[in-house]
């Protein structure tokens, strides 16, 4: 094994060498970035932006399975606890959980991805801010990246390349990676609003609402919600009219302080790996398609990029065949979970709102169910509560089997 580029010898030929270049400073390319240099490569963390964090593209809800994989301290970015749920039909049914124990946090994704940022730096990681990618070309055995705008312009050379760059990927697409199967359309304002119960978010369902998905709000500091929605396309309209709607607009106590808009990318493409390059996160489509949250899974398949990116590169051997191990370590941890998910999830978009209704109403009649779903529920792992509820469901259960029969695509999906 090779060792790792020492500083003073990383020009080549004009250029800068790393052994590991990552794209993107957010959770998963922070992630990458800090398991390679750990295990001893030279990593340069390339990102767009002027600083970690913004724009904000994210609800801010994170599951304590999530938070566990950020290997950082509660302290530095906890807001406050979600232990339950309310979920509201389009017709206004109403299921009620409330676990004893703490399933999420809300947390601040500024103060997040800043903290990953700076273990990922500690771990010896180089970080440029400020560094948009611009270009890439694959020249043997290495990777060459064209960094900056205009007359701004410098060449970064690397063994391994990790698209950690979120939905858009452009340079991913370039590398030859395909897009995500699908990508929804998010937009979440925080705004001053009367809070039901602080500990609780709340999910509503229907077509009218946000066709294809769910709209959502979450309690943040006192006094304020995160309220938004996601759907197949044109959030931002829909979440003026969500906002308008009589079980919304009565609860507003000032106008929004804060717009957050944003694509989600559910399905990861059939290959997340090509020659010298891998993407991870919200640019290989890995995301709950249940919930739509990426931390978690996009933080799991990192680890993995890092270590993997890093002993590639260190061998000497990029290729594509090398970074199938990736491939298959991601899959295997992750794969199973975003591929029952997005069975649930296009099971759930196809339903009509009276189908939706008949599915609220059944289940707030199921003690026995909502008291195994407060027990069991796992917003990271939902496949663990659906595996142990399914079977338990009883007219529920023959209903949901209608409209999977009804739609027998759904069920050939896979990860």
């Amino acid at each position: 094994m090779e060792k790792a580029i020492p500083l003073i010898d990383r020009w080549h030929h004009g250029m800068e060498q790393y052994d590991v270049a990552v794209i993107g400073a957010g959770p998963a390319g922070s992630m990458a970035a800090k398991k390679a240099a750990e295990v001893g490569a030279a990593v340069i963390i390339l990102e767009e932006h002027p600083r970690a964090g913004w724009p904000v593209q994210c609800a801010g809800l994170l599951g304590v399975r999530a938070i566990e994989e950020s290997e950082l301290p509660l302290a530095k970015f906890a807001i406050r606890p979600v232990r339950g749920a309310f979920v509201v039909s389009p017709g206004g049914f109403q299921i009620t959980f409330r676990s004893k124990e703490t399933k999420a946090w809300v947390v601040d994704r500024r103060l997040f991805d800043r903290a990953l940022l700076a273990k990922a730096a500690r771990s010896g990681a180089e970080v440029r801010m400020g560094s948009p990618v611009t270009d890439l070309v694959r020249d043997g055995r290495r990777s060459i990246l064209t960094v900056g705008r205009g007359v701004d312009l410098q060449k970064i050379e690397a063994g391994v390349v990790i698209s950690a760059e979120g939905v858009g990927a452009r340079i991913a697409r370039r590398a030859g990676i395909g897009p995500p199967r699908e990508i929804l359309s998010s937009a979440q304002v925080e705004v001053p609003f009367e809070v039901v119960d602080p500990e609780k978010v709340e999910i509503r369902l229907g077509e009218k609402v946000a066709p294809g998905f769910f709209a959502w709000s979450i309690p943040a500091q006192e006094g304020v919600a995160r309220v938004g929605l996601c759907c197949r396309e044109n959030a931002c309209e829909h979440l003026k009219s969500f906002l308008r709607s009589s079980p919304i607009r009565k609860r507003l106590k000032g106008g929004p302080l804060h717009l957050v808009v944003g694509g989600l990318p559910l399905g990861p493409p059939a290959s997340t790996v090509a020659e010298g390059f891998m993407a991870v996160g919200d640019a290989a489509g890995q995301v709950k398609p249940t919930s739509g949250g990426g931390i978690y899974p996009g933080l799991v398949s990192a680890k993995i990029a890092g270590e993997v990116a890093a002993a590639a590169a260190l061998e000497g051997d990029a290729s594509a065949a090398r970074l199938q191990e990736y491939e298959k370590r991601w899959r295997r941890a992750v794969g199973r979970e975003l591929r029952l998910g997005m069975i649930v999830h296009r099971m759930m978009a196809g339903m009509t709102d009276e189908e939706l209704d008949d599915l609220i109403r059944d289940l707030s009649k199921r003690e026995d169910l909502i008291r195994m779903i407060e027990e069991c529920g796992d917003i990271d792992r939902p496949s663990v509560v659906i595996r142990k509820v399914a079977p338990r469901m009883g007219l529920a259960g023959l209903k949901l089997a209608k409209i999977l029969l009804r739609n027998r695509q759904i069920l050939k999906y896979s990860v």
